[in-house]
């Protein structure tokens, strides 16, 4: 079928050498490490690893680690002879000025507010978080700025957020990776009480905010590239070609789709999909454009029809038919899953509202919610706008008796 479309020729020896091409284990097997920070989409959010300090930092808290990652904050900031009896653990407090601390540890002793930054740049009131701190608490307080790398050009002390505090004294710049190396040292002598579902949890925590432990994965990554290059020697023009290929081809499938699109609405501006009677087309529209930058990522075409039926008296009775398919290249396989779609293959499905109504696509109508297009891509134009208007028809027939 590539060949059909775009003239590929498939018979060179880049399949040869992706299929020779040997990962370094020990490099990949911990670059995919589960992780469910980034499993749930928020491998940098400031409040998610605010929220899972705090729950490290509170002794009282169900990891069973009572005091260990406490500790290590102290030990990174010198304050180890520190009382640590009694401790509450606050977030996202608010000073007199309406500031936020985002976190707040009180020991019986000392007051220590933690600025974390994660990605954003450091432009907030120390002075106020550790004034308000002291006069909360009555005690000394301190303030921590918490971040993954080092400010640039700037040192701390110098900087406009650090007006009226005293680095080393009050004040305290620390990395993200000073304060995991501290907790991973004291961790063998907490190990044997804690919960191991928290340690685990302490573990992909770190993997996913410790700069060096990223750098470790990218310098494992370079390794296995340089592998490949090495294996795929004096063929590196074909796998050059088979990236150039593949864009061509995704480009050409967009193409067609989109002039059977377009020769679909101009034929049913004159008469609508079922007889002119019942059934217009209210909208239609194409998401989203293909993405150039990442030939080899996952890119999905669609094109909508969105359909009311003015006689039913319901302006809100809308019916979106979508026609796609959805081509991703992963470890150089072509996923094949009825929710993406291969090569070849068009996919179809059908929901009441969409886009520009109250509805949302979640109110499916063709069940299976993902269905084939009994027609190939590789198929005639004519025969494909013949398939997708069969569809559209059986889809309408469910649901409006038409």
């Amino acid at each position: 079928m590539i060949n059909e479309m775009n003239g590929i020729d498939e018979s060179g020896t880049w399949h040869d050498a992706i299929a020779r091409f040997t990962e370094v284990p020990v490099s990949s097997a911990e670059a995919t490490r589960p992780n469910i920070f980034r499993i749930a989409g928020f491998p940098r959010r400031e409040t998610v690893s605010s929220n899972v300090l705090a729950y490290f930092f509170d002794p009282a808290e169900d990891h069973c680690l009572k005091d260990m990652m406490l500790k290590a904050l102290l030990r990174t900031i010198h304050k180890e002879d520190m009382d640590v009896s009694d401790v509450s653990v606050s977030t996202e407090v608010s000073t007199d000025k309406n500031n936020r601390i985002d976190i707040l540890l009180d020991l019986p002793e000392l007051s220590i507010v933690i600025e974390n930054k994660v990605d954003s740049g450091l432009n907030n009131d120390l002075a106020d978080y550790r004034s308000w701190a002291a006069k909360h608490s009555g005690n000394e307080a301190i303030v921590v700025v918490l971040h993954p790398f080092p400010f640039d050009n700037f040192a701390l002390a110098d900087h406009l957020s650090a007006q009226g505090l005293v680095v080393e004294q009050d004040l305290f710049d620390v990395l993200y990776d000073d304060l995991f190396r501290n907790a991973l040292g004291m961790l063998g002598e907490y190990s044997l009480d804690a919960n191991p579902r928290a340690v685990d949890l302490l573990q992909q925590f770190i993997d996913n905010y410790s700069p060096e432990r990223k750098q470790k994965k990218m310098n494992n990554t370079s390794t296995d590239i340089v592998q490949f290059v090495s294996q795929a020697n004096g063929i590196e023009q074909q796998l050059v070609n088979v990236r150039k290929s593949f864009e061509n081809y995704t480009e050409a499938v967009h193409s067609k789709l989109q002039t059977i699109h377009k020769d679909l609405i101009s034929q049913w501006t004159e008469e609508s999909p079922v007889n002119g009677k019942s059934v217009t087309l209210a909208n239609n529209w194409e998401w989203p454009t293909p993405k150039r930058h990442k030939p080899f990522d996952n890119q999905y075409y669609a094109q909508s029809f969105k359909l009311e039926n003015p006689g039913s008296g319901d302006m809100g009775r809308v019916i979106t038919c979508e026609f796609f398919l959805n081509i991703e290249f992963n470890d150089g396989y072509v996923s094949s899953d009825p929710e993406y779609g291969s090569f070849n293959t068009i996919w179809y499905k059908a929901y009441w509202g969409g886009y520009g109504t109250k509805q949302k696509p979640e109110v499916r109508i063709t069940k299976p919610y993902h269905q084939i297009l009994d027609v190939k891509l590789e198929d005639s134009n004519e025969d494909i706008k013949n398939a997708v208007e069969a569809a559209v028809e059986r889809t309408l027939k469910t649901c409006w008796n038409i």
